[in-house]
């Protein structure tokens, strides 16, 4: 079984077998692949005469960092994951979106536990896609060196680092300089 659009309903069908298993009762879809699918959809004959199913920002690059592209279903179509014989849940990877919008209409509620990773500012790593677990350990493996040593200097301040400071005093200033000769 495929994703399916029923055009004249604006309902969007996506089959438990369209998602990887990861373990037990546990999936990630790809909103990639959905993005490509429902596109082919569209463009068939049987698609071509009703509104398109979303909206597409691709990736951008702002000061170097590239943040993670868009897929918004739009037009009033819903979006039902395939009910089984046995409640599931389907992790969303890939992009922002809102194919778990609830509230806005779009995710037909059933059954299926479906888990938005969506996020202000979700960049995309070097292998072209949001970075992976390790890619993200590595990099704070890679701060906590510069991080130690920020500790490490850091540790040791007293609580009140202005009362064991040898920065003189008003006072101090004044009894130095009072009783200095003016030329």
């Amino acid at each position: 079984m495929a994703i399916t659009v029923n055009w004249p309903t604006k309902a969007v069908l996506i089959p438990q077998t369209d998602c990887t298993w990861v373990s037990g009762t546990f999936y990630t879809f790809d909103t990639d692949y959905f993005y490509d699918q429902i596109r082919a959809l569209e463009a068939s004959l049987e698609g071509l005469p009703f509104q398109r199913v979303m909206d597409h920002n691709p990736t951008y690059t702002v000061a170097g960092t590239e943040y993670a592209r868009k897929v918004e279903v739009i037009n009033n179509y819903t979006v039902e994951f395939e009910e089984t014989s046995a409640p599931w849940s389907v992790q969303l990877e890939g992009s922002n979106n809102n194919l778990w919008d609830i509230g806005g209409g779009v995710l037909v509620q059933n059954w299926v536990q479906v888990i938005p990773t969506n996020a202000a500012g979700l960049i995309v790593g070097s292998g072209g896609s949001a970075p992976t677990v390790s890619e993200i350990t590595a990099d704070i493996d890679a701060n906590s060196t510069q991080l130690a040593a920020i500790k490490e200097r850091t540790d040791n301040l007293p609580d009140a680092p202005a009362d064991v400071s040898d920065i003189p005093t008003a006072e101090e200033n004044a009894d130095a300089t009072w009783y200095k000769t003016l030329p």
